[in-house]
């Protein structure tokens, strides 16, 4: 059968700065048609928070009545959409919060490269308060419905993105990542998202939270429907165009060279589809296995790899990430309406660590609750003594890492992102564990990105079995009724070669769209007849 000519929000950013370049559409029908789409989908989603559609459509008509091309017309005429957390000049900063919020006076650094490419900015995009737990929902602005299935979770923190990219509703989006936060979401909702090395770009121009940790750092990275659309947007996001404006520590300007085509058939790609700390569901599973065989018949050569120590490196993340017991949290907080599940985390951050092996056993190994309650002993309030100790245990882990990969001599490793299909709501907490896919891979600070894969088919929703601990209980009831989900995987490489990562990620998305369940913006069954 013929398919019909996609809309314009069916296009991908690379697609629509090409056919604006060349003038077969004008950058104001783009806009309008985004604009259109979301004012169509976004009563149900609620993934854009605050609009910029005026200036938009002005931006647009400038565009087309200027005879020359905004910085070589890279993203000329993109529609864009704008986590909440990054600075977007007159644009409102909550974090979630209640409290009167900021208003940023003027783009950050990677509002401005966007800018100066050509891209135009729709939204804003929603969050979970504080940005700290992988469910979209705040007392400020709500929560966020995935597109797919209107009664599941789109992840977070970078939830609001993948919700609105998935839809239709811009092609371009900038996220940012702490523990999953970019990854998370666009495996839940079928985009592609990439999380570059730490400290790759630009970090200022954003409303933070866990101000002064070091060790472990977020990093911006951009979201998209089409991997070739995440290597556009870091052509322009990691290209040296500082200003004295910015600080310099906050803008490393480092560049991103992909000049040189990389080779598949000359990469080795380590496989792990288990990281022997949370099973996961068949249709992960598979997706593993169908993208391993995609890479071997493009010739890689791929390596059996032993999963890092997950727990370990789980229990150093949630050490370091808790060392304040939560004060900077609490400090953010004040004056503002808290989210149940964010006020939970909170308060068990604040619980003193003389308390907490009393706490794991009581309150949760008696409860099944193992996963969690080796967590939660390893986390909580430390001195600078004690910090100092767990940072350095945690460089060593890290470094042990790097030298299994080095035996193998892997350049790249395939592995899960997350262990289950999208989670139902209210319970990002308890399904923690479930992340530990994603969230190593910040401790170890590699670039890493996730591409959709394939969907969960009805007769493989879930297998698993009921464990000692309750942590499976409840990721089979999230696995119950996950027919039609779609499921991505995860793709980590070494420092700064996002290029390699990228690659990969383009190779695998070639291989799934070949493939029947392939996550395809027009098979949405939520919002498929949203907007014409």
């Amino acid at each position: 059968m013929q398919r019909t000519s996609p809309k314009l929000w069916q296009h991908g950013a690379a697609q629509l700065a090409h056919l604006v370049v060349s003038r077969e559409v004008s950058a104001s029908e783009v806009i309008a048609a985004h604009i259109e789409r979301i004012e169509a989908v976004n009563p149900q989603l609620n993934a854009i928070v605050q609009t910029f559609f005026d200036e938009a459509i002005a931006t647009a008509k400038r565009l087309d009545d200027d005879s020359h091309l905004a910085e070589g017309g890279l993203l000329r005429g993109v529609p864009l959409s704008i986590k909440e957390c990054f600075h977007v000049v007159g644009g409102k900063m909550t974090l979630g919060m209640t409290s009167p919020p900021k208003i940023a006076p003027s783009d950050g650094p990677l509002i401005a490269k966007l800018r100066q490419a050509g891209g135009v900015i729709l939204g804003i995009s929603n969050i979970p308060q504080l940005m700290i737990i992988h469910e979209t929902r705040n007392p400020a602005y709500g929560t966020t419905q995935n597109p797919w299935n209107l009664t599941r979770s789109v992840g977070g923190s970078s939830g609001g993105e993948a919700a609105i990219l998935a839809a239709g509703g811009t092609a371009l989006g900038l996220g940012s990542d702490l523990g999953g936060s970019i990854r998370l979401p666009a495996h839940f909702c079928g985009v592609a998202g990439l999380k570059p090395t730490s400290r790759r770009l630009s970090r200022g121009g954003t409303a933070a939270n866990l101000r002064g940790m070091s060790w472990l750092e977020f990093q911006p990275g951009p979201m998209a429907r089409h991997v070739a659309d995440l290597r556009l947007a870091m052509k322009v996001l990691a290209r040296d165009c500082y200003s004295s404006s910015w600080n310099a520590a906050d803008d490393p300007s480092l560049g991103f060279d992909d000049s040189q085509p990389i080779d598949i058939s000359k990469l080795r790609v380590g496989v792990y589809a288990d990281d022997g700390f949370f099973s996961p569901c068949p249709a992960v599973r598979r997706a593993i296995a169908e993208g391993a065989e995609g890479l071997r018949a493009r010739g890689a050569t791929l390596v059996e790899l032993d999963p890092p120590p997950t727990l370990a490196l789980l229990k150093s993340y949630f050490a370091i990430a808790s060392a304040d017991g939560g004060k900077d949290f609490r400090r953010l907080l004040e004056g503002s309406q808290l989210e149940p599940e964010v006020g939970r985390l909170v308060r068990l951050a604040a619980m003193p660590r003389w308390l907490r092996p009393l706490v794991s056993q009581l309150a949760l190994s008696s409860w099944g609750k193992h996963k969690m309650a080796a967590i939660f002993k390893a986390s909580g309030p430390r001195s600078a003594s004690s910090l100092w100790e767990v940072t350095w245990e945690a460089i060593c882990q890290v470094k042990q890492v790097f030298e299994d990969w080095d035996k193998a001599k892997v350049d790249v490793v395939l592995c899960p992102a997350h262990a289950t299909p999208a989670l139902k709501p209210n319970c990002a907490v308890d399904m923690l564990p479930a992340a530990s896919y994603s969230v190593v891979m910040n401790l170890l600070g590699v670039p890493c990105g996730t591409v959709p894969a394939t969907r969960v088919r009805s007769d493989e929703e879930t297998d698993r079995e009921i464990k000692s601990d309750a942590a499976y209980a409840l990721a089979q009831q999230m696995e119950f009724g996950s027919t039609g989900l779609p499921i991505g995987v995860q793709v980590a490489g070494r420092f700064w070669r996002e290029d390699q990562v990228l690659a990969v990620l383009e190779v695998l998305e070639e291989h799934y769209r070949t493939l029947p369940d392939y996550p395809d913006i027009n098979q949405l069954p939520a919002l498929g007849q949203a907007a014409s």
